[in-house]
């Protein structure tokens, strides 16, 4: 999907309309406290105008008279319409407040289901959805639907206040309420017409916006900061964070400025009108036709009546966080096609039981032009061991994540026991794929949580949890933390601790082993020792290949002390297998392989 790069127009009854499925009864109090905040003010500048009016002209002189009873009742009325509006209030941004959360929270969940709901990760790594998401959450803006919905219920309040001051302008004489209508649609309608161009403008940036944020976050955030602080980078991010945050808003502050003057001429018609109304309003005074107590009526009620003109902060906040509801929709719609979604509905228990085969299969990431793989053909036979060798770039990775529906082939296919992998539904067959990837996922969760997420289903079988981490070389990690298993694994957060790049290792291999504990039939260890000493490197595969034996294991590894303990080796080279056997035949062989492995090992035997 393409991130949009205007505003899209939004109505405020989407945003009325989102609301109650959010809460009814919030909904339904904060409609009831709106409708109440909107009559209240008017009340109040009838009633102050009848304290205004029951003033005696004996009182004035100090004389008392009984006329003044009529001014207790007016100023009582006045006082309690008075407190009202004070204590409404609170109660209305409470309930506000409440509904911008749970209006947030509600389309945070809505973006994540709708994130979540392809298999593949073509469109995670695609900066149009990544704009998209950007412009949901308010990151380009600043404000999200949550906030809109909380400054609507004040715009609304103050729109229905302005409308019936209005109608009290309009008992003074029904042409000048006309007038001033005419004039503050103009004028409100001129300053939303520029702060959507302003808006538009924003969305355009989205782009340069999320990079800015980033070097922010770079500058910010404790896992950059040592790289950062080594290398002096802080004073160069804070640098080019501001440098480019300025190029994206510079042209936000052009169009803000476009049209001041156009502005400033609005605002002095406005502004001519409602002095022309005003002494109108004197004159009449003047001249006997109305009294003291209409006049302070009137007068309040041009002042009130201004809001319609307005276009103020609130109105601003509904404009910008609304917008993002027509992303979302859109991106909910989007991600779901064909081109985002894997086809697919065969069971895939069981499999492999014979073999994985690619064939002719040529692959280029989406809107790049080279190709990984130009016709890559393999046969995997399942219950072995396999380790994929080869430079950076041969396309070792890429292998694994088509073998994982992350991505499908540009053509060729791939079968598992003769089934098209395209016909198998994606979620039972990632079901039976544990894959620990070389920049593996180090959760800032529990202990615990980091081997069961290899096979959530079974989270609950703790004892297997405990033989993963054993067998992994996990169990005295954790053992040695402060809170045990309930540890969460960062320092970042209360009781939390950190480990070492090689514990983080072997957690991430337990992880594993309990997804095979749970079920899955392929296991796919993309460099899962890298960070191991070269000690700590044999234990696990002493052990590791013995416990997998039967299970159908890819090994991806640039150690060849790691590679030569597979049943069978290839050699990657330009996206193409070059060279297949074991460790001996290729050393044989004298080929790739051959030459790769001697320039290692002559290091260990200088």
């Amino acid at each position: 999907m393409a991130a949009p790069t205007t505003a899209p127009r939004v109505s405020r009854l989407t945003l009325l309309g989102l609301m109650p499925s959010v809460s009814r009864w919030l909904t339904a109090g904060v409609a009831v406290s709106v409708v109440l905040t909107g009559l209240l003010l008017p009340a109040f500048t009838l009633a102050s105008g009848a304290v205004a009016g029951s003033v005696p002209p004996a009182a004035r002189d100090g004389m008392a008279s009984a006329a003044g009873h009529r001014l207790v009742v007016a100023l009582v009325v006045a006082t309690v319409v008075f407190v009202l509006i004070h204590l409404l209030g609170p109660v209305r941004e409470t309930m506000a407040d409440v509904v911008m959360r749970r209006v947030d929270e509600t389309l945070t969940l809505r973006v994540m289901r709708a994130v979540a709901a392809p298999r593949g990760v073509a469109h995670l790594e695609d900066p149009e959805v990544l704009d998209a998401v950007a412009q949901i959450h308010g990151v380009v803006t600043g404000w999200t639907p949550g906030s809109a919905a909380y400054y609507l219920t004040q715009v609304w309040a103050g729109r229905l206040q302005a409308v019936l001051s209005l109608a009290i302008v309009a008992r003074f004489r029904w042409w000048v309420a006309l007038v001033l209508l005419g004039g503050h649609v103009v004028s409100f309608r001129f300053r939303r017409h520029h702060y959507r161009e302003v808006t538009e403008v924003i969305y355009g940036r989205t782009g340069t916006l999320r990079r800015s944020l980033y070097l922010r976050d770079l500058a910010v955030e404790p896992l950059s900061a040592k790289e950062s602080r080594v290398f002096g980078l802080d004073r160069f991010l804070v640098d080019r964070y501001g440098t480019t945050f300025l190029d994206a808003m510079r042209d936000v502050w052009r169009r803000r400025d476009n049209g001041g003057w156009t502005a400033l001429g609005v605002t002095a018609l406005l502004l001519v009108l409602e002095g022309g109304a005003l002494i109108l309003i004197g004159r009449s005074a003047l001249a006997g036709s109305i009294g003291l107590g209409s006049v302070v009526v009137f007068v309040q009620a041009v002042v009130a009546a201004s809001n319609l003109g307005q276009f103020n902060e609130g109105h601003l906040v509904v404009e910008e966080g609304a917008a993002s509801l027509s992303v979302l929709r859109r991106m909910e719609a989007r991600l779901p096609d064909p081109g985002h979604r894997l086809s697919g509905d065969r069971d895939a228990a069981g499999l492999p039981s014979r073999s994985i085969r690619f064939e002719d299969v040529v692959f280029r990431y989406p809107g790049r032009d080279d190709e990984v793989f130009s016709g890559l053909d393999l046969e995997i036979e399942a219950g072995r061991s396999l380790a994929i060798v080869g430079e950076n770039g041969a396309g070792k990775t890429t292998l694994v994540k088509l073998l994982c529906r992350l991505y499908e082939p540009t053509s060729g296919r791939i079968t598992i026991d003769g089934i098209p992998l395209h016909d198998l539904d994606p979620v039972s067959w990632q079901g039976r794929v544990a894959a620990i990837f070389q920049d593996f996922v180090q959760y800032h969760l529990s202990a615990y949580d980091n081997v069961a997420f290899g096979a959530l289903g079974h989270a609950s079988d703790a004892d297997s949890v405990v033989v993963s981490a054993r067998r992994a070389g996990a169990a005295a990690i954790v053992e040695r933390l402060p809170g045990g298993w309930d540890t969460v694994l960062s320092r970042q957060f209360t009781g939390g601790a950190d480990i070492s790049g090689g514990e983080w290792q072997r957690i991430a291999l337990a992880r594993a082993l309990f997804a095979v504990a749970g079920g899955a039939g392929l296991l796919v260890l993309d460099e899962p020792t890298a960070a191991l000493d070269v000690r700590g490197e044999a234990e696990i595969y002493e052990r590791f290949l013995e416990l997998t034996r039967g299970i159908t294991t890819i090994v991806i590894s640039h150690r060849f002390s790691t590679v030569r303990r597979a049943d069978r080796i290839v050699v990657l080279e330009h996206g193409r297998v070059i060279e297949d056997g074991t460790h001996d035949e290729l050393v044989v062989a004298g080929g790739r392989y051959s030459t790769m492995y001697e320039l290692q090992a002559a290091r260990f035997r200088g």
